[in-house]
């Protein structure tokens, strides 16, 4: 037994001979790349563009250096309320800052000491250390600067925002801005029947409101009216009677609550927050955005669709440039995080210089969002 196992492991002189063979062969054959990396000629690489290029950047870096100590501009003694945007470059600060003192300023800012200054984020804190001896507050130096038109005292006296003329309206102390919108606001057709419907104007400053809320009148008709029927924004027109449109079809930014609970499958609370949905849109722009509305079914929808027609009303649009993260919000098609990050992105490069801005900004890379909404942005 054991005799004939060993008998399985004996080779023959050919078979061994076979076996050494092929032992060689494996070796030539892996030691082949090995030995051929001696006979192989390496490629040269001719690094003198790089380094061409590295000594240009080299130089370029050390130019910028230089140019970043002759940057630091000339100093002489300013005041921050007065300066124009052409001073505070000679001083050094980049556009990018000049431009953000100038819009703090235009928005009401102001600086009452010298500390002030460092109020502005953008504003490198060696920058401040640099200027702070040649700030002087309320004092002109050496250079003539712009100075700010002085605002008009302001007086409080009894009016109607319905009814006041724009020499009224300026000599309540409000911004030119906020004038021009409470007329627009008039002329396309919109009226005040209690003084919270100032707070519609968008441009209003809460402070400025509040202050002259209190000596706001409004006519007897107005007043009565506001009592009949609620307030709503039918973008830029009067909402029409009842009358005429009860067999006929129904202008979606003219109809009034009665005016939809004319239509089949719309009870007062739903005619409501059809209102609602407009008044906080700024108006219909297509009859199709009835159907985004939350809580009315689209089976609804369906059957009132061929009774509807839409005028061609002015949109409310929101100011960009002015409207806070609450008058944003306030808005259907915006979340509070996007209001979050238009009101963050306008603080941090300034003022919008049209609503395409917004396309620019990665978090609104929706081109079909952008489209929704862009009808109900504007800037002033």
């Amino acid at each position: 037994m054991k005799t004939r196992f060993f008998n399985y492991l004996r080779f023959n002189r050919a078979e061994r001979n076979g076996t050494l063979a092929l032992f060689v062969l494996a070796a030539v054959f892996f030691a082949i790349p090995e030995i051929s990396r001696y006979f192989r000629v390496s490629p040269k690489t001719d690094f003198a563009p790089f380094q061409i290029e590295t000594q240009a950047f080299r130089a370029a870096l050390a130019n910028g250096k230089n140019d970043a100590r002759e940057s630091s501009g000339a100093l002489f003694n300013f005041d921050p309320n007065t300066a124009s945007f052409d001073d505070f470059v000679r001083l050094g600060l980049s556009e990018k800052v000049s431009n953000i003192i100038c819009n703090y300023r235009d928005k009401g800012g102001d600086f009452r000491e010298p500390a002030d200054f460092q109020k502005i984020w953008s504003l490198k804190k060696e920058d401040y250390t640099r200027l702070l001896p040649y700030i002087h507050i309320g004092t002109a130096e050496e250079t003539p600067r712009e100075k700010r038109p002085e605002k008009p005292a302001a007086e409080l006296f009894a009016f109607d925002p319905n009814t006041s003329t724009e020499e009224d309206l300026l000599r309540l102390g409000l911004p030119n801005r906020a004038v021009k919108s409470i007329l627009n606001y008039r002329s396309k057709g919109g009226q005040f029947r209690k003084k919270e419907d100032l707070e519609k104007i968008y441009t209003l400053d809460e402070d400025d409101y509040d202050r002259i809320a209190p000596y706001a009148t409004f006519s007897g008709a107005i007043a009565s009216a506001a009592v009949t029927r609620p307030v709503v924004y039918a973008g830029g027109f009067a909402a029409p009677s009842k009358k005429g449109l009860d067999k006929g079809p129904v202008d979606i930014n003219r109809a009034n609550v009665e005016d939809w609970m004319s239509l089949p499958g719309i009870g007062e609370t739903r005619a409501r927050q059809l209102v609602n949905f407009r008044e906080k849109l700024g108006g219909f722009i297509s009859v199709r955005q009835l159907g985004e509305m939350y809580g009315l079914p689209d089976s609804v929808f369906q059957g009132i669709k061929a009774n509807l027609v839409i005028s061609t009303a002015d949109i409310r649009k929101i100011n960009l440039n002015t409207a806070s993260v609450a008058d944003l919000d306030t808005h259907p098609y915006i979340s509070k995080r996007q209001a979050e990050l238009i009101v963050a992105y306008r603080e941090q490069h300034g003022a919008f210089a049209s609503s395409d801005d917004l396309g620019k900004m990665r978090a609104f890379s929706d081109q079909a969002w952008l489209a929704k909404v862009g009808p109900y942005l504007g800037v002033e």
